[in-house]
């Protein structure tokens, strides 16, 4: 009976540590990603519309129209990014493809899926992997001068695949620190147990290759 209750309280404070790890982990992302919208409407969304209000003056009315549709496409953008899409609706590769329809509008995509075994994937999994790839996504667009991004995702019985890569101008591994985009990244790679590598070269592009095992799907 000693044996018995001295493992129950060794489970009982397992899980209460796994509790209190994942509520940190979600406090994390919840403020990362708050940093990073402060950061997009600071630096992007601010500034142009700073432009328009300076310009205001020197443009006629056409290019303003212009300016300031971009200005809310990129609007759109933001909140499409943070928004939790209805992931019960749709599929990991469907979700993927209307995402990635919209980042053609700044860069050339190419997007593959091979599905060779349908999973019900679920949705904490599924809104992981495609915040993975939004993050993905906005490095290349941001940090890497690329002009195109290919992505890539295939399932089959034994593992969930999802590449990233693009032809911008890459790093060198170990020389830059880890940012608030990285870590996250790695936050939500260590929440669905996945696996991920990492390839990069200067002036050789940059590609990510996930891999989460199909049965803990």
């Amino acid at each position: 009976m000693k044996s018995i209750r001295k493992n129950k309280h060794k489970v009982m404070q397992m899980v209460r540590n796994t509790q209190t790890e994942c509520w940190e982990n979600t406090i994390f992302l919840q403020e990362k990603d708050r940093e990073r919208l402060a950061e997009e409407l600071h630096d992007n969304i601010i500034s142009r519309l700073n432009l328009i209000r300076l310009n205001a003056q020197h443009k006629n009315m056409n290019e303003l129209n212009l300016d300031l549709k971009n200005s809310m496409q990129l609007i759109r953008e933001l909140s499409h990014n943070l928004t939790p899409p209805d992931l019960s609706e749709i599929e990991l590769s469907d979700l993927i493809a209307d995402y990635l329809e919209q980042v053609k509008t700044n860069i050339k995509v190419d997007y593959y899926s091979l599905i060779l075994k349908e999973y019900t994937i679920n949705n904490q999994t599924k809104l992981n992997i495609f915040r993975i790839l939004q993050e993905l996504i906005n490095n290349s667009l941001k940090h890497a001068n690329a002009t195109k991004i290919t992505v890539s995702v295939r399932i089959s019985k034994q593992y969930l695949s999802l590449i990233v890569e693009d032809n911008g101008k890459g790093f060198k591994t170990g020389t830059q620190p880890a940012g608030i985009g990285l870590r996250s990244i790695q936050s939500r790679t260590k929440q669905i147990n996945a696996i991920y590598k990492l390839k990069t070269k200067p002036q050789r592009g940059t590609k990510y290759i996930f891999f989460v095992n199909t049965i803990t799907l």
